[in-house]
């Protein structure tokens, strides 16, 4: 019974059907907050709880959009409220699951929320799903693909660059005007937030409790290939002679779990929890992956690219390994202290065609490439098809041109050396690639 939006694929208008829930989750909801802010409905009927208006705006020559948020918005959800205030369509998909909900309840009938996508035109989509039967004659080949989830979305934001400011802000100003933090007095005592060890369970039962810490767990996402690389920038300020105390805090009891309620003052055992996206990878990444990294955001300012980094899975993680754990083999980096092979991954459109740009972990002596690969077909290359080519590779010792996966599966490689020496170099290189393979 629930509501699913259509897209038409292969002249099927229901070829393609995903959930209007998931698009909640992807496009609007996208951390804790962001959920309470779109099924709240506070964005449409009470606005000032999320931003102050009269300092929002749009900053034409620039392709700026101007925010001032709540205290307890991050920058991550800046992105996605400024995208919701500067376009009908993402308005709409926002507004719709609370106006629905609403009329639902109000009707007696079980509330499945409506939504649909903040944009209109052409996109890349990156989901999971599966085929199921169709139960008419649209379809030619008699199945359809339902989304499961969605995992990256290359369409344009309505803006290129995001300025958000805050209540009582502790931005300030350079030059003469600048404070140092001992001249500024105290405006909060205690800090009542914390980053969380993801370790406490993550519950919706028990109402959390408004006097202990809120903790915060951070989720990490490429969701939106739009801004990939990109920064919020902080306004200018004058002066600003407050700043928050992060030292000798009171202890207080550990709450023994989290609770994804609003909270108030009953004394419960749980306390605030909050999902919150981040734009990370991993906790720690080899030092030589740094390169790697900082070319990937470099490729986003060539012409038509869109490039980052592929999230961590733990099929893709590292070189698979060949032999029994406790055997010597090339699949670790170092076999006396069972230390496996890092692998980073880079997802990379360019003229509406999936490429993935592939590094492992090197031993000093090693002399093994970087692989660009790609399906002949322009698809995007998955998980489950680069974790079988890691498997080969190993088998390979780190050797790409020997793999019979790329002549099995109709998939291209071109290989480059460590040749550069600069992120800059590299990503030329990349580059420079790319466009030899659409000659």
């Amino acid at each position: 019974m629930a509501n699913l939006v259509a897209i038409e694929r292969d002249k099927d208008p229901f070829g393609l059907l995903i959930p209007a829930i998931e698009l909640i989750r992807f496009y609007y909801a996208v951390s804790t907050d962001m959920a309470h802010v779109i099924f709240s409905g506070d964005l449409k009927h009470q606005p000032n709880n999320i931003i102050n208006p009269a300092k929002c705006g749009f900053l034409q020559e620039e392709n700026r959009c101007i925010l001032h948020l709540r205290q307890h918005l991050s920058n991550e959800d800046a992105w996605v409220i400024g995208r919701i205030l500067s376009s009908d369509e993402a308005w709409q998909g926002a507004t719709l699951p609370h106006d629905t909900m609403m009329r639902d309840s109000l009707n007696s009938k079980f509330s499945h929320p409506e939504s649909g996508f903040p944009f209109s035109g052409l996109t890349n989509l990156k989901v999971r799903g599966k085929y199921i039967k169709a139960q008419d004659n649209h379809s030619k080949s008699g199945w359809r693909y339902l989304v499961l989830g969605i995992e990256n979305c290359s369409a344009p934001f309505p803006f290129e660059n995001l300025t958000a400011g805050r209540d009582n802000d502790a931005g300030q100003s350079e030059g003469e005007d600048k404070l140092s933090d001992e001249d500024k007095a105290t405006a909060f005592p205690v800090s009542k937030h914390k980053t969380s060890d993801s370790k406490k369970p993550f519950q919706s039962k028990d109402e959390p409790d408004l006097g202990k810490t809120n903790e915060h767990i951070l989720l990490p996402t490429d969701r939106f290939g739009a801004i990939a690389g990109k920064k919020v920038d902080r306004p200018k300020k004058e002066e600003c002679r407050y700043i928050s105390r992060l030292k000798n805090a009171p202890q207080e009891d550990e709450p023994e779990n989290l609770g994804t309620g609003k909270g108030n003052s009953n004394g419960s055992d749980a306390a605030r929890g909050f999902g919150d996206q981040t734009q990370t990878r991993r906790k720690a990444l080899p030092a030589s992956f740094e390169t790697f990294k900082e070319a990937v955001v470099l490729l986003n300012q060539f012409e038509r690219v869109k490039a980052n980094i592929r999230p961590e899975d733990e099929a893709i993680e590292y070189i698979p390994l060949t032999k029994p754990v406790n055997k010597r083999q090339w699949s670790y980096l170092d076999s006396n202290k069972r230390h496996r092979r890092q692998v980073i991954i880079a997802d990379i459109c360019f003229q509406n065609k999936w490429y993935s740009l592939i590094e492992f972990e090197l031993r000093e002596n090693d002399k093994c490439r970087v692989a660009l690969i790609h399906k002949n077909n322009g698809d995007y290359c998955s998980n489950y098809q680069i974790a079988h080519l890691l498997t080969q590779l190993a088998k390979m010792k780190g050797i790409w041109v020997n793999c019979r996966v790329f002549k099995e599966q109709a998939i291209s490689l071109v290989t480059m050396k460590h040749t550069w020496s600069t992120e800059g170099e590299f990503s030329t290189s990349v580059y420079s690639r790319l466009k030899s393979l659409e000659k």
